[in-house]
């Protein structure tokens, strides 16, 4: 399961998550995690799966970013090939 999903089935805020984690995480950092734009160090990966039971691994921020990049790629993608000048 990926963290967003993890958040919204559990009617979780990132700041609630992020103090669920512990003190040095910060709201931010929770969001660029919740929408593939950084990956957790390991040591984060392993408080989030042990936060929630194992229902967030360190997989799923992989497929994160995955998904964010080819959002991007289809965000830029305009169907024309790209013209010379």
């Amino acid at each position: 399961m990926q963290l967003d999903a993890y958040i919204r089935e559990n009617k979780l805020t990132d700041e609630g998550f992020a103090r669920l984690l512990g003190p040095n995480v910060s709201e931010w950092a929770v969001r660029k995690w919740r929408y593939g734009q950084r990956i957790p160090r390991l040591a984060q990966q392993l408080r989030i799966a042990e936060v929630t039971h194992g229902a967030v691994t360190a997989n799923d921020f992989v497929a994160a970013v995955i998904a964010a990049d080819q959002r991007r790629v289809d965000a830029g993608a305009s169907g024309q090939p790209e013209v010379a000048a």
